[in-house]
């Protein structure tokens, strides 16, 4: 890797920017892509409405609209999220109970953030540990190793300290709520059953807070993957210190050996020395001893000094890799969520872009004016190819919010259409499965009088919900109709008021869309 640096710096600095570019292009992807096809559409000759207006044909399946706008009006409508207030309402209202109300996402640069940190911190002692995981190997091939085992720690790390914080956030919230259980003298259940994010949600809201949360959240703390990080971080903390220590006490040693044979054979050199002369003066013995001595305790003291040093070293590098590994717990405990669906619902009320439903409404103004003037300028551009080479001189005055309503409408029949065939489905295999009377034997039976009356027909679901809607508000001549009913006629009934009031509930909706587009 440093080779490549040194060799090439043009191409390696390239290569880093195009990475950085591409984190901020996948951090910003929504405006991106919104700035990009509202450029593309405009771009002159091969743009959107440029290649769209040389499309004259009419929309055979759909009167009034040519092939072209329906296409541009799509493509814009591909960014809108058309969401009711009563949805929008319900996904809050589980946010709100669940206690993620407010939470969002780990952000992408805290992620970039927190992989680079460990990666860097695993990066020092998977060097010392590629020596003893690779043994004989070459130095590049080494570094080589390094990269890799730094990498799987660094997973390892990071997926278990997220899951860890995640789960004692998730925890704290259970034990707050069985607190205040326990405060309120148990005067509820502490979770009446789980609620998920496609039932109504004012299904409990005469409930205390904490049996809503539980019924989203759970009702019983867990600290196992807790337990589990913190063996991990303990453990590879202490091996990572244990062997960087013994990779210094052999380098350490080896110095002192060094010194100790150069010592000794400069030592055995000079009584080998057969140079009688003057000039070269020979210490006696028990000097020359001292002197050795003296160089070797200097070369055991250095080591000594190096020793403590590098081992203080190396304890502070654990107390930093394990603050590391608790800015990581610390980082999946501050963001993320506790309640079984509360990812879906922060995910379907736009990730955290609208704090209430007129952000919602006021977003899709945005885009549904920017797709009219869009349309309005092909509009324009087909009517004049029209006028010179067409045969129709028809006045285009469709508008992308006609266009979201058709839309609305033939998705609203569609789950009509659908919803019947379900229903009817259940009816044909209810009469399968109701069991044929068994005959009886023949016997005797007067013949009845021809003036006698035919029996009446039974009456369906359809005729008890007619009665029930024709007796207003009593109450109680509702209850005493329907308990008068025999079991599988009850059952219809209950399904074709449900029915009913989905309906209603639906119709209304529906109006509160009219109204906004």
């Amino acid at each position: 890797m440093k080779e490549f640096i040194s060799t090439y710096p043009a191409l390696a600095w390239s290569i880093v920017s195009v990475m950085l570019a591409l984190v901020v292009v996948a951090t910003l992807w929504q405006q991106v892509k919104w700035w990009w096809f509202n450029t593309w559409v405009n771009f002159p000759l091969v743009g959107r409405i440029a290649s769209l207006s040389r499309d004259a044909n009419e929309d055979v399946a759909h009167p009034g609209w040519f092939t072209g706008e329906r296409t541009l009006c799509q493509e814009y409508k591909n960014f809108v999220h058309v969401q009711d207030e009563h949805d929008f309402n319900e996904k809050k209202a589980y946010l709100t109970k669940a206690g993620d109300n407010g939470r969002t996402n780990t952000p992408g640069w805290i992620w970039l953030l927190t992989v680079s940190m460990v990666f860097v911190e695993a990066l020092g002692f998977s060097y010392v540990l590629a020596g003893y995981t690779i043994p004989g190997a070459s130095e590049n091939l080494q570094q080589t190793g390094a990269y890799g085992i730094a990498f799987l720690i660094s997973v390892i790390l990071v997926a278990f300290t997220h899951f860890a914080g995640h789960e004692l956030h998730k925890s704290n919230l259970i034990k707050n709520a069985r607190r205040e259980w326990v405060e309120d003298k148990r005067q509820f259940k502490l979770s009446t059953g789980t609620i998920p994010l496609s039932d109504p949600q004012s299904s409990d809201s005469d409930m205390p807070a904490y049996t809503q949360l539980c019924n989203r959240v759970g009702t019983h703390p867990s600290y196992v993957i807790s337990t589990a990080t913190l063996v991990i971080v303990l453990l590879i903390a202490g091996a990572a210190t244990y062997v960087r220590g013994q990779v210094l006490e052999k380098e350490l040693s080896a110095r002192v050996a060094l010194v100790t044979h150069q010592v000794d054979s400069g030592n055995q050199a000079a009584a080998d020395s057969m140079d009688m002369s003057k000039t070269t003066l020979r210490l006696p013995d028990a000097d020359a001893a001292s002197d050795h001595n003296a160089d070797k305790k200097v070369a055991t003291d250095e080591a000594d000094i190096d020793r403590h040093g590098g081992w203080a070293t190396f304890i502070v590098l654990a107390f930093v890799f394990v603050f590391l590994q608790l800015l990581g717990v610390i980082f999946g405990y501050r963001w993320g969520f506790a309640g079984q669906n509360s990812a879906e619902a922060f995910r379907d009320i736009g990730g955290g872009r609208y704090s209430s439903y007129t952000a919602v409404r006021e977003a899709y103004r945005r885009v549904a004016d920017t797709a009219q003037a869009r349309l309005a300028v092909l509009q324009q551009r087909i009517m004049a190819k029209n006028s010179t080479v067409g045969t129709s001189g028809q006045h285009l005055s469709k508008t992308f919010r006609d266009f979201v309503q058709e839309t609305r409408i033939a998705d609203q029949a569609e789950r009509q259409h659908e919803r019947a065939h379900a229903a009817s489905v259940k009816q044909q295999a209810s009469a399968a499965a109701t069991p044929a009377p068994v005959a009886a034997a023949p016997a005797a039976v007067p013949v009845a009088p021809a003036a006698a009356a035919a029996p009446a027909a039974a009456p369906t679901a359809a005729d008890i919900v007619a009665q029930l809607n024709a007796m207003g508000e009593d109450k109680q001549a509702k209850l005493a109709l329907l308990n008068s009913l025999p079991a599988e006629l009850n059952d219809q009934v209950v399904v074709a008021l449900k029915q009913q009031k989905e309906d209603k509930a639906r119709q209304a909706r529906n109006a509160e869309l009219e109204d906004l587009l």
